[in-house]
């Protein structure tokens, strides 16, 4: 596997391997295997109905292209957009679902503005399909707060080892090994794919 940073910090490993489906294009060949570590957590491998924990395998273009357009994001935006009280991600986030209002407008704007939120600070919404685990990531003064919550996210019978949790990064660290693993994963893409016009397009879009 192709390895960034320090899997008892931050870590990113990932590797290309054979596509199991009748697909075509990149994201056919983007097709492969992915791990997140975070402070010697592996958070992205999962089991079902208990059997043998598996790593995560699906097409990265996906994640990739997630972490493109919104790590500029993630590195930036310190502020939680609601005025709602909690520690970490997943506090605001239960907080926020306290919110009732009469109004209408009033109602739907709030939970607009949260889901906007989620978007950008949670890969959850770009998992194409695959049994992708659900963490946010959010700035806080000079860490990066990785925060996760997989309790009953899938009902097919999907579980994670680590179930919720909460760990910090150093900033520049996470900035340095997500931007290398992009890089390399395009280098690597650009090497096996022959739809170049495809590829062209979208790593004009993640970097």
């Amino acid at each position: 596997m192709r390895v960034f940073g320090d899997s008892h910090v931050f870590s990113v490993k990932y590797e290309f391997t054979t596509n199991p489906f009748n697909e075509k294009g990149l994201l056919a060949e983007s097709w492969g295997v992915f791990e997140l570590w975070v402070n010697g957590k592996e958070l992205c491998n999962s089991s079902k109905n208990n059997h043998e924990h598996t790593a995560y395998e699906w097409n990265l273009y996906h994640l990739v292209e997630w972490l493109g357009e919104n790590l500029p994001i993630i590195l930036l935006d310190e502020e939680f957009p609601l005025p709602v009280q909690g520690k970490t991600a997943l506090e605001l986030l239960t907080k926020s679902l306290e919110f009732d209002s009469d109004n209408d407008d009033e109602f739907d704007e709030w939970f607009s503005t949260k889901q906007d939120w989620e978007f950008k600070h949670s890969w959850f919404s770009s998992r194409g399909g695959s049994y992708l685990p659900e963490v946010y990531f959010r700035r806080i003064g000079n860490q990066i707060e990785i925060s996760w919550n997989n309790e009953d996210l899938y009902a097919e019978g999907i579980s994670f080892p680590f179930i919720t949790g909460v760990e910090y990064v150093p900033i520049e660290i996470f900035d340095t090994v997500l931007k290398n693993y992009i890089h390399d994963f395009l280098k690597m893409l650009r090497l096996k794919t022959e739809c170049i016009d495809e590829f062209e397009k979208f790593s004009e879009k993640v970097l």
